[in-house]
């Protein structure tokens, strides 16, 4: 009976320390996560450990790792930054628009055009004196016919002449400028309150048109 009485305080005694090591770390299973750092931190402030510190510190490494990394895309952390640092982001190259000549030329035309129809649109339906309308014409023609501008005067009768200015024309039959003179003349103060409106080319002068005289 006595031999049965020490069996059983033997083995009460032995239990606890089969249950500190049935993960084989040599460190107690019941151990949270915090306590486990503690101890780490603690074994590894050893300056000189001896063989079974650094076999407990290893073993208890381990189990750190294993029972307390957090999880990561399914993969082990260990509690710590990942080594490999996100790639950074690259900006797109930005390109230089390539355009050939022919581009180029296509699009000027085009924007050619498109003034050109605008152009010959104002003079067929806006109302305006014959002289605007005629600098107009020069223009379309110039640019979008490749015609010369028609810079020569109309001929008229010199009866039809007199008629228009008569009518406070000028001898073309085109209105005078707000100066009273007409295309190819300019205002001019002869002096002694006399003005007059004199031919570009040279010539006579006249007096400016006003009420026909």
């Amino acid at each position: 009976m006595n031999k049965l009485k020490l069996f059983f305080i033997f083995s009460m005694l032995c239990l606890p320390a089969f249950a500190a090591d049935t993960a084989g770390t040599g460190v107690s299973e019941r151990m949270d996560c915090a306590t486990m750092q503690a101890k780490i931190s603690e074994l590894a402030a050893i300056a000189s450990p001896d063989d079974d510190t650094k076999k407990e510190l290893s073993d208890l490494q381990e189990r750190y790792r294993r029972e307390c990394s957090k999880s990561a895309s399914g993969r082990k952390t260990s509690g710590r930054v990942s080594t490999l640092a996100a790639a950074p982001t690259v900006a797109a190259p930005v390109v230089a628009e390539t355009k050939t000549a022919d581009d180029i030329l296509s699009e000027f035309l085009q924007k050619k055009d498109e003034n050109c129809e605008s152009l010959k649109k104002s003079i067929d339906t806006l109302s305006m004196s014959e002289d605007d309308k005629k600098k107009l014409q020069n223009q379309y023609d110039t640019d979008c016919l490749g015609k010369e501008a028609v810079t020569e005067k109309v001929e008229v009768s010199p009866e039809q002449a007199a008629a228009n200015v008569a009518a406070g024309l000028c001898t073309d039959g085109s209105k005078p400028n707000k100066f009273g003179c007409c295309a190819g003349e300019t205002f001019k103060d002869m002096g002694n309150l006399v003005f007059a409106c004199c031919p570009d080319d040279g010539g006579e002068c006249y007096p400016p048109i006003t009420t026909g005289n």
